[in-house]
């Protein structure tokens, strides 16, 4: 026996709407027959009988089709759910997997975090010892230089551009220690031995 022909709802509807036309068809030959069965038409009688047992054959048959027709629909709904449930999933696997990167990237973040956070006390007490020893040196800072004061707090603004996006728009900008090898260069390119 070979497998079930499976219609779809669109195609059993237009069958329903066939069958509907022939007994509207058969109807109306119907009622002409009555007709003629009153006019004394010979054989109007079997003809009427013929064409009243096609109208309740084709009653079953529309029967028929009107359960086809609820079974088509309820699994082409069934088959739209699944595939709807199948997309949902899909994206929903997909987010996981994107919380499990964020996940990573958060903990990477926290590690330069804490490294941010321990380096910034050094950066500012270098920065001051830095200022101080050259005022007990009697060396007097030529006007402001940007990055001879005030890195830690460069460093955070950087940071902050950063995550805001004003970067992008700026470009990245000088790094905070090329900052620093500008403002104190006078120091650290000088090779003359203390006296």
């Amino acid at each position: 026996m070979g497998a079930a022909v499976i219609l779809k709802s669109g195609d059993i509807a237009e069958k329903i709407e066939g069958l509907d036309r022939l007994v509207a068809d058969l109807g109306a030959d119907f009622d002409r027959a009555a007709m003629d069965i009153l006019a004394g038409v010979d054989g109007a009688g079997k003809k009427a009988a013929e064409i009243n047992q096609k109208i309740d054959r084709l009653g079953v048959d529309r029967r028929i089709l009107d359960r086809a027709l609820k079974r088509a629909q309820e699994a082409e709904a069934a088959a739209r759910e699944a595939q709807k449930e199948a997309e949902r999933r899909k994206h929903f696997d997909a987010a996981k997997g994107h919380a499990a990167r964020l996940l990573a990237a958060a903990t990477r973040i926290d590690a330069a975090i804490a490294e941010f956070t321990a380096a910034l006390p050094e950066l500012s007490e270098c920065e001051l010892s830095v200022r101080l020893s050259l005022s007990r040196a009697g060396h007097h800072l030529p006007g402001a230089v940007v990055g001879q004061v005030g890195l830690a707090l460069a460093a955070v603004d950087k940071l902050t551009r950063l995550a805001d996006g004003r970067a992008r728009l700026n470009g990245p900008g000088k790094s905070i220690s090329e900052t620093a090898a500008f403002a104190w260069s006078f120091l650290i390119n000088d090779n003359s031995e203390a006296v």
